[in-house]
């Protein structure tokens, strides 16, 4: 059953993974995405954190290509991911765990720069240029802080995960995890 609030959070973050704007999602984009946290974070190439992420960015990308790609052609295209993310992702069921959760833990870590375990609104900050939101340093604070349930000044990478997986998997409205890009 369609859900208009899952639709937008969709559509915007296709917009993210779209790194070259060709109006589909393609293996250089995914590419380019791990180039932009690694860069937004300063995290070395050649570092563990670097090969763990870019890892989970590729085996997301196999798993999310063979599911998405329905006409087979390299490409996925914004309807075939909203369809797609929709039927794999909605419910948060084996494929979230298998192949999302993976690559947004890997992704976390390199987002917690100082490796405290916890991010930081700084670091978030990071995180949101790297995926070219496009909010301001202001924009980025106020966000942490709705998302920042406990009111801690900190989030958790579990506390983040949590965010995510609303994001990509739910339909309340007053979820903080709609939040993580930006408001819709």
């Amino acid at each position: 059953m369609p859900n208009d609030l899952l639709d937008r959070k969709l559509e915007r973050a296709f917009a993210h993974l779209d790194a070259d704007r060709s109006g589909v999602i393609d293996a250089h984009d995914i590419i380019a995405l791990g180039s932009r946290l690694l860069s937004a974070l300063a995290e070395p190439a050649t570092s563990p954190k670097a090969t763990l992420v870019m890892g989970g960015l590729t085996d997301f990308w196999q798993d999310l290509f063979t599911e998405l790609d329905m006409d087979r052609d390299g490409k996925v295209t914004p309807e075939e991911y909203k369809t797609g993310m929709t039927r794999l992702y909605a419910q948060g069921g084996p494929a979230y765990d298998r192949s999302f959760r993976p690559m947004v833990r890997a992704i976390l870590t390199i987002v917690d720069t100082d490796g405290d375990g916890r991010i930081s609104p700084e670091e978030f900050h990071a995180a949101q240029t790297a995926f070219d939101t496009g909010l301001t340093t202001a924009d980025t604070e106020a966000l942490f802080r709705r998302i920042d349930a406990d009111g801690d000044g900190t989030l958790t990478v579990d506390e983040l995960l949590d965010a995510v997986r609303a994001y990509y998997t739910g339909t309340d409205e007053d979820a903080p995890g709609n939040l993580l890009f930006g408001e819709l």
